[in-house]
């Protein structure tokens, strides 16, 4: 299933300005272009110009910018095994398409599985867990935002009450507490945490070693073109995507809390809140 993008063009520009403290009238003056332009822009109107007038005030790339405006980008599909995705509807009200991912990883030497969030239906994984006779031995969250964890009671009871980790900055019940660089094995897979936080006080990347190519489960840190909001703490978010995400080698798997997979070499070479890798 192709899964749109989670932000487009006046998304990026929203989190860009809202992360720097950059107001509207503000922002037209550093970029000299007109309130109404700028208002434009983050209605969701695309001009060429004004994305290029844009970009550097709010230290964007531009042709990534621009590249998003005209919906000319979409990050390659991404297959491999041992590693299976789950999009599950969880509208709110004004997002009514909103969706949410989770994943499930494991081991086809043991057939021991982690699963990573749960988005709004746990379904998806318990069928695959079944399919796959896997035994799940750990769910590890990225953040505890309700999108996120909607179904963690129920995937957690009817897989045999496995341990639930979570970083200690974001404390879920019943959650074993992490920190950064914690590991923990499931058969001959390796998964490392890492604090990734921004979007919230404990978002956590868990980069998953020991498959054919390495995976980085970001929950909201980044997703594909973009990056999760971080109003109080941006730069930081932006610091840690940068040092703890997209140093990873290039063919690392980008598992997303929203929107389509990707992977590292594509969101250094696409993703607008990145221009230093361009």
């Amino acid at each position: 299933m192709k899964i749109p993008l989670e932000d487009y063009y006046e998304d990026i520009v929203g989190k860009a300005a809202t992360g720097l403290g950059i107001g509207k009238r503000e922002l037209a003056k550093r970029a000299s272009i007109s309130v109404e332009s700028v208002k434009d822009a983050m209605n969701g109107v695309f001009e060429e110009q004004t994305a290029r007038s844009l970009a550097p005030v709010l230290n964007l790339h531009a042709d990534s910018l621009v590249a998003s405006g005209q919906q000319s980008w979409q990050p390659e599909p991404v297959e491999m095994e041992g590693l299976y995705s789950f999009n599950t509807p969880f509208p709110i009200p004004g997002y009514e398409e909103m969706t949410v991912n989770a994943f499930l990883i494991w081991d086809p030497q043991t057939q021991q599985a982690a699963a990573f969030d749960t988005g709004a239906d746990a379904t998806g994984i318990l069928n695959k867990i079944k399919e796959h006779n896997l035994t799940l031995t750990g769910i590890f969250l990225t953040h505890t935002h309700g999108d996120h964890i909607a179904d963690v009671g129920r995937l957690s009871s009817e897989t045999g009450n496995p341990m639930v980790y979570v970083n200690q900055c974001e404390p879920y019940r019943g959650a074993n507490l992490i920190d950064e660089g914690d590991q923990f094995q499931t058969g001959g897979l390796n998964i490392e945490a890492r604090l990734t936080h921004g979007h919230s006080p404990g978002g956590t990347t868990f980069v998953v070693s020991g498959l054919a190519r390495t995976v980085a489960v970001v929950g909201d840190s980044l997703f594909a073109n973009s990056m999760g909001g971080a109003p109080r703490s941006y730069l930081q978010a932006l610091d840690n995507n940068r040092t703890k995400i997209l140093t990873l080698p290039d063919n690392t798997i980008i598992c997303p809390g929203h929107g389509p997979m990707t992977t590292v070499a594509e969101e250094r070479a696409h993703n607008p809140f990145h221009p230093e890798f361009k």
